[in-house]
């Protein structure tokens, strides 16, 4: 096999390129490609519970010319991607191979073999992917679900469960890494008492710098300094979403705002509100950066404008501008 074969590898057979970001940062594949003797390799730590598939193996060998390189770690030689294909290259009779250099520890490793196994050529079986995400959750349990689910091809909600069953007296993990690399904290309410604190003590701090100490979004640090500039947490501006939910179910039902279409649009911008007060921090992450300082400026703008409105209802009888709708 010659480099000509292997310089344009077929993706869904495991690109090499896929392992990118599976680990830490200091994890790396060399985009170059060498031959290697089989003979050289070892046995890598692979996903699969059941070994070889020879019928896979034999199907390789029938287009071993066009197989992409293995993925091998090279400070031990061991294949970490590959495996059928070096079966597949010794049952044809071949005494080298085409690799791709892997830089990274052992746990690296393991994960670039799971990503990269979970997402080309041979399935990986609902075991295997649940036995790739319990390993994880021991070696990096600092990882999020969904960074854990990428990895293992699973649902978030499946990383959850097995974590729940596997550690559930964790208590030790303070933030948790995401697919973007940055750090949050397990705890929303933990991180917005952090943002308390600084902006007590330093209420000239910026809210990113504020987001950034505390670990949480800018949308989050803002919410906080609304609160604190509102008063005490037992006012109504500090009330959470839950305990809105019942208020909004007993508003639902009210016959003066259901019947008539200054009532219906009022109900339909509560809803709307409450449902954004739920996940702020994911639209707020969604957001591009050279859109933000605008939505800041509106989000400010909403926020007072509910506020007159609250303030309006407050002070007694709202004027009537319609049959049953008080404005």
């Amino acid at each position: 096999m010659t480099t000509r074969d292997i310089r344009e590898p077929h993706r869904d057979a495991g690109d090499p390129r896929d392992a990118r970001g599976a680990g830490d940062a200091s994890a790396t594949t060399d985009e170059g490609a060498a031959t290697v003797a089989i003979a050289a390799l070892a046995g890598g730590d692979s996903p699969r519970l059941g070994g070889l598939d020879m019928v896979h193996v034999r199907l390789l060998a029938e287009r071993v010319d066009a197989m992409p390189p293995l993925l091998v770690r090279r400070a031990t030689m061991r294949v970490i991607d590959g495996h059928h294909r070096v079966a597949a290259a010794r049952l044809r009779g071949l005494d080298r191979v085409p690799v791709r250099w892997f830089e990274g520890s052992d746990d690296e490793a393991f994960v670039a073999a799971v990503r990269l196994n979970a997402s080309h050529g041979l399935p990986l079986t609902p075991q295997e992917r649940a036995a790739a995400v319990c390993r994880l959750l021991a070696s990096h349990p600092e990882r999020s679900d969904r960074w854990t689910a990428s990895v293992c091809g699973v649902a978030p909600r499946t990383v959850a469960a097995l974590r729940a069953r596997t550690a559930p007296d964790e208590e030790t993990a303070v933030h948790r890494v995401g697919r973007d690399g940055r750090r949050r904290p397990l705890s929303a309410r933990e991180g917005r008492e952090r943002a308390r604190e600084i902006m007590t003590r330093e209420p000239q701090a910026s809210l990113r710098a504020v987001a950034r100490r505390a670990g949480i979004s800018v949308g989050t640090a803002l919410d906080v300094r609304r609160r604190l500039a509102a008063g005490p947490e037992d006012t109504p501006a500090a009330a959470s979403a839950d305990s809105l939910r019942p208020r909004l179910e007993q508003l639902l039902r009210d016959p003066s705002l259901r019947y008539n279409d200054q009532g219906r649009t009022l109900l339909r911008l509560v809803t709307s509100t409450l449902a954004f007060m739920e996940q702020p921090d994911s639209v707020a992450q969604a957001a591009a950066s050279h859109s933000r300082e605008a939505l800041q400026l509106v989000a400010l703008a909403c926020a007072e404008g509910w506020q007159r409105f609250g303030a309006q209802v407050a002070d007694g009888e709202p004027r009537q501008d319609g049959p049953g709708v008080a404005v």
